[in-house]
């Protein structure tokens, strides 16, 4: 038996209402495992406590009351309108399918059209331009001084100092 099974046995242990077999299992997990036991334990001592109260006994129409004020909840929640929600139900799912649609399109459109500041990009081009010509002309490779290997073996010789 596992934690979980034994756990849910408690009571049934407790009022030995367990089979012999599902009883030597309980007995055996809680000889090799000292959290069961302990919750066990703590489980006893509850139940003794509580078995020894009296009981409340519910008054003569308790349950006939309760079915009705489940009765009346349930009536309350009937729609108001009837084939109006209905109709709202499928309603909500069609706007917002078409509200995702439009903003697919926006987003697509937007993605797609122009840069509207053809200045900025212009100077990013440029910059782009000359830094590549500054390598070129010095022999220089941007990423020779980036570590070889793996991301993991990088950051652990970063880590050690090595």
């Amino acid at each position: 038996m596992n934690c979980k099974n034994v756990r849910n046995n408690f009571l049934s242990f407790l009022e030995n209402e367990l089979l012999e077999e599902q009883r030597m299992q309980m007995e055996k997990h809680l000889k090799n495992c000292p959290d069961c036991s302990r919750r066990l334990e703590e489980s006893s001592q509850l139940w003794g406590t509580l078995k020894h109260r009296e009981r409340i006994q519910p008054s003569p129409y308790f349950w006939t009351r309760l079915n009705q004020r489940i009765i009346d909840y349930e009536e309350r929640k009937k729609p108001v309108l009837g084939w109006l929600e209905g109709v709202l139900g499928w309603v909500r799912p069609a706007v917002a399918v078409t509200v995702l649609m439009i903003c697919v399109f926006l987003g697509y459109s937007l993605g797609n059209s122009p840069p509207t500041n053809g200045q900025t990009v212009s100077q990013l081009d440029e910059r782009t331009v000359a830094l590549q010509q500054f390598f070129d002309s010095h022999d220089l490779d941007p990423l020779t001084d980036l570590p070889r290997g793996s991301i993991e073996a990088t950051y652990l010789e970063m880590v050690s100092g090595e």
